[in-house]
Order: C-alpha cells, then structure tokens, then sequence
C-alpha cells in the first residue's frame, strides 16, 4: 500500500497566523474595554463659594464616577500665591483654576495656563472666551451700586454721578477701597473708557474731597452695608449680593447713575499646563460649560451663570433688563488689570485710603 503524506502548505500555515493574530487582538480590545478607567483625583482652585459649586460638582461625578474633584476654595490673591509658588517649588497643584479673570490674565502671562478649546465656547458669545483657548467665562458677576430701600426712594437717588458728588452724601457712601489695586479700583479704571477721561477725571477728585466714601476691603461688604442701614448708598457692589440679601428680605436694592454702563467681571475656567488629569480636566470643562452645568449652577446659587438662553432661577435676562445686558462691558481688560496696582498709588494721592 503506498503511504500517504499529509502535508501543509505555506498558504495554510499563513491564514492559520493571521486567525491566531485576530484572535489575540479580539481579546486583547475586548479586555481593555471591559476595564473601568483609572480613577482620577481632579484637585481645582476655585474663588466660588464651595457650598454653590458642590451641586454641580456631585452631578458631574455622577456622570463620571471615576472621577473625584477635590475643589480647593481661595480667594483670588491667595489662589495666585499659591499656585505660582507650587509650580515654581515643581510641587503638585491645581488641575483647573475657576476664579476671577484678573488672576486668569496674571497667571496666563506667565505661561502656566494651557490651550484647551472646548466644544461648549461656540454656544457663548466672543467675548466670553479666549479665542486661544486660554480661559472660557462660566459664571458673570454684574457690578452695580447698591442702595437701603427704606432710607431711599427711587426719586431721591442720585440721577448721574456728578449729583453723587454733592457733599450732602459725606458719611453716606460706602465703596470697595480702590487702593487696593483689585476689584474697586479696576472698575474706576474701567468707567474711564465709558465716561471719557475729563469727566471721570472730574468725578473722581470731587467724589472723594465732597464725599469722602467709607473704603472696605470686601465687595459683599457694600452690599451688606448698605442692607443694615449704616450707609444709604454703596459703589462696586456686586449683584448677586443684592439678590442674595433681598431673598433674606433685606432692604436693599440697586440702580445705575446715567451714562454709567454695566460691567461685568466674569469668573473664569482654566487647564493648568502640566495637569496630568489633562483628559478629566477637560471633560470638567465641559461639562461646567454645557447647558445642563450651566442650570445647575444657576438654580444653586446667586452668581447667574455665563450661557445665554438657559431656564434656571437665576440668570443674567432674571436678573437685568435687556437694555443694561446689550451695553454690558466685561471688565477688566488685560490692561486695566496689569495698571490696576500703580492706579491704586494714584488715587491714594487723589485723598482716597
């Protein structure tokens, strides 16, 4: 009987590799999509009260659960300190900064913030985000002066801000220190613009030698002030505050001299260069900048948040005429915020402390 050699050829032996490399392949992409991603700790820096981010913080996670966002809350100088000490030390900080944008523009100069365009900025107007990708405004802070709703009526308020300069308002009239180079001082800045420079010149000089306004160091002060009773009238309040006191049915109220605009100074987010959460701090941007972060933070707290046409109880269209929204300035400019020290000098030499 002759003998028959069953041989394989090198066709076959080719397609059997090719099935054993699928195969392998198959089980390998099958098994790192059944894995659960790592679990992320996502620290932020944040000048937002901690209680009015923490909804929205536990709604993300809820949406992320390996996720945990550690928020860190520090006021604007003490979060720049910080930070830049941190980063030169080569410690570990912050993931994302969510603070005022005058720290924003600070720490951006220096290089340490990175360029993340989010697919949420196309849904806000310009101004709204750096079209580098820097920073993107998520919550607006509408600056106003405030005024105590049972000493004042409507028709006693000063009509323009050279009636505000009558000395019949000294001992009567509180401010945040525009010594101090930060928030009350970059708005006087900023109304220069609005004005022109002779008349703010004008109004600066007669409002602090017929006036001489009680200086404090805290914005919510010139609300709160002016709520109990101690003065009729506050300069650079923020609305929010008012909001906030009169849902605690504080007397209190706000109003806007003619020819003075609305300004409004946004709190901002930002990636820090070098995260290495980069992916998480991207979807945390995201998501603060969605529709639906957006009305979490707008049903939650008093500081209406940035994307226009949303339904929350708190919003820009809530809490403001068209009118003002449509002529609102956002302040400050990247200049304002880098003269803002060297004009605190100035107005202490003007009589303001």
């Amino acid at each position: 009987m002759q003998k028959i050699t069953a041989g394989i050829s090198n066709s076959q032996k080719i397609i059997a590799i090719v099935v054993i490399v699928v195969i392998i392949a198959a089980a390998g992409y099958a098994y790192s999509v059944s894995q659960p991603p790592s679990h992320v700790n996502l620290t932020v820096y944040g000048s937002v009260t901690a209680s009015d981010l923490q909804p929205v913080i536990n709604d993300f996670q809820g949406n992320y659960s390996y996720i945990t966002v550690n928020y860190v809350q520090l006021n604007p100088p003490p979060l720049y300190s910080r930070l830049t000490s941190e980063i030169a030390a080569n410690k570990s900080t912050a993931d994302l900064i969510f603070v005022t944008n005058v720290v924003v523009y600070q720490l951006e100069s220096k290089g340490y913030l990175l360029s993340y365009n989010s697919s949420q900025v196309s849904n806000y107007p310009s101004q709204y985000y750096d079209p580098g990708g820097h920073w993107a405004d998520a919550l607006l802070l509408p600056v106003v002066f405030s005024y105590n709703t049972q000493a004042l009526n409507k028709s006693q308020l000063p009509a323009t801000l050279n009636d505000l300069t009558n000395s019949s308002w000294k001992g009567k009239v509180i401010m945040h220190d525009i010594t101090l180079g930060s928030t009350g001082t970059q708005y006087m800045l900023s109304l220069e613009t609005a004005l022109g420079n002779q008349t703010w010149t004008n109004f600066a000089k007669q409002f602090v030698a017929n006036v001489d306004p009680t200086p404090t160091s805290q914005v919510s002060d010139v609300s709160s002030e002016v709520a109990s009773g101690q003065y009729q009238i506050g300069m650079v309040a923020y609305l929010p505050d008012i909001v906030k006191l009169q849902g605690q049915g504080a007397p209190v109220g706000y109003f806007l001299p003619q020819g003075v605009p609305l300004l409004i100074a946004p709190e901002s987010l930002a990636i820090v260069k070098g995260t290495p959460h980069l992916s998480a701090a991207e979807l945390f941007e995201n998501y603060i900048l969605s529709k639906p972060g957006q009305e979490t933070l707008g049903n939650t707290q008093t500081r209406p948040p940035a994307l226009p046409r949303i339904t929350a109880k708190y919003t820009m269209s809530g809490m403001l005429p068209q009118s003002l929204i449509n002529s609102s300035i956002i302040f400050p400019t990247p200049q304002v915020a880098a003269e803002a020290s060297a004009w605190a000098q100035t107005f202490k030499s003007w009589g303001y402390s």
